[in-house]
């Protein structure tokens, strides 16, 4: 029963995948507004650090919301103008969970060729994909099993704003002793 409960998830979740535009519960990373999101759920654990480094600006949705039992949360990350960038689902730790999701991915999405992964004392394995909108990334660790979805837009404004950040850091004269 569980298989087909995973299946029955993962047709769900990935099935709307093979569109130009990443759609996951009715949600559409890079064009879903936040008030749109307000209008089909409840949301919690808001932080609206407008401004701040990359991933400040979400709020999350409880999983039984989404009417799946294995799902504990949402969490739905908005940029600058409250359009919806990344969603990451949070499921209990689970390496069948992790795999299914994986082998499921690896059908779907071109895999991202990444150094060898060395587990680390909570990490246990992780695996990222990308298309031409998408990028994903899967995370299996001793507490949860995470998977995101994130517009390739809204990493790159991420990244360029953490960059500049970095730079500024660098950029500061250093305190003498």
């Amino acid at each position: 029963m569980n298989i087909i409960k995973t299946g029955a998830l993962l047709l769900c979740l990935l099935s709307p995948l093979a569109q130009a535009e990443t759609t996951l519960f009715g949600l559409t990373l890079g064009k879903s507004t936040l008030q749109e999101v307000e209008q089909s759920y409840t949301l919690q654990d808001k932080n609206t650090a407008s401004g701040q480094s990359d991933r400040r600006n979400y709020y999350v949705v409880d999983g039984k919301q989404f009417n799946e039992p294995q799902l504990k949360d949402a969490a739905l990350y908005f940029d600058d103008a409250q359009t919806l960038g990344t969603i990451l689902f949070t499921f209990p730790s689970s390496l069948e969970k992790y795999k299914a999701l994986e082998e499921q991915l690896s059908r779907q999405y071109p895999r991202i060729k990444m150094a060898p992964f060395v587990s680390e004392p909570l990490r246990l394995d992780k695996a990222e994909f990308q298309n031409d909108t998408t990028h994903i990334r899967l995370e299996y660790n001793v507490y949860s099993t995470f998977l995101s979805f994130t517009d390739l837009k809204y990493r790159a404004a991420n990244q360029k704003r953490l960059a500049e950040k970095k730079a500024l850091e660098a950029n500061k004269p250093k305190k003498e002793p």
